[in-house]
């Protein structure tokens, strides 16, 4: 568990993201490995590629891959809603710990929720949601159980505040930056988030809106 020091030090660019700890946070690919019955074999446009906005990436996917990555990126965005209110208390409740647990494979539930706790000791709050730019698929597994997503992201619509006081945005939350989100249904399951790499280790990931 980190110490109150680092918590409070890291507090925009941990809390601001809320990032799966497991996953990483600054390298281009997620480190959540897919299971092999849903490894992605279909691979949209490098992020770094001009004109996100257009949807030629959808001409290398079926109508039911596209469906699964609508469902996938509607899943990931009900997380999110859902959760703001979580993070904008900073308290570990039951509440708490059942969305997680709805959201979350093990053991990454139990790392939102310890990330939680640490945010409760020294009374950090996240509030509000980051405004996205656009969103499109990564890659889609052909069997559609496996969707990597690519956003555009800014986080500067977040509030982060420790004691009443509001965090210094770092420098690269102050532009708009790549999110790539991992996300799987595995059998009997709704779509589960297993990996957000995003630039929360410091290393910035730019994007054009």
């Amino acid at each position: 568990m980190l110490s109150p020091r680092r918590i409070a030090a890291a507090a925009v660019s941990i809390a601001l993201l809320t990032t799966v700890s497991a996953c990483g946070g600054g390298d281009d690919e997620p480190e959540a490995t897919p299971s092999s019955s849903s490894t992605p074999t279909s691979q949209s446009p490098s992020p770094t590629e001009p004109s996100p906005t257009e949807t030629a990436w959808q001409d290398k996917y079926t109508d039911a891959q596209l469906d699964a990555y609508e469902e996938a990126l509607a899943r990931y965005q009900e997380y999110e809603t859902r959760s703001e209110p979580i993070w904008a208390a900073g308290k570990v409740t039951d509440r708490a710990e059942a969305l997680f647990k709805q959201y979350f494979p093990s053991p990454l539930w139990q790392g939102r929720l310890r990330m939680l706790s640490s945010y409760e000791q020294v009374d950090v709050q996240v509030e509000g949601l980051a405004d996205v730019y656009w969103s499109r698929a990564k890659s889609i597994s052909d069997s559609g159980l496996s969707v990597v997503i690519n956003q555009c992201v800014d986080y500067t619509t977040v509030k982060v505040t420790q004691r009443g006081e509001a965090a210094q945005p770092v420098k690269w939350q102050q532009k708009p930056n790549l999110r790539t989100i991992t996300l799987e249904k595995p059998e009997g399951f709704d779509w589960l988030i297993y990996g957000v790499v995003d630039a929360s280790s410091g290393k910035a990931r730019p994007c054009t809106p």
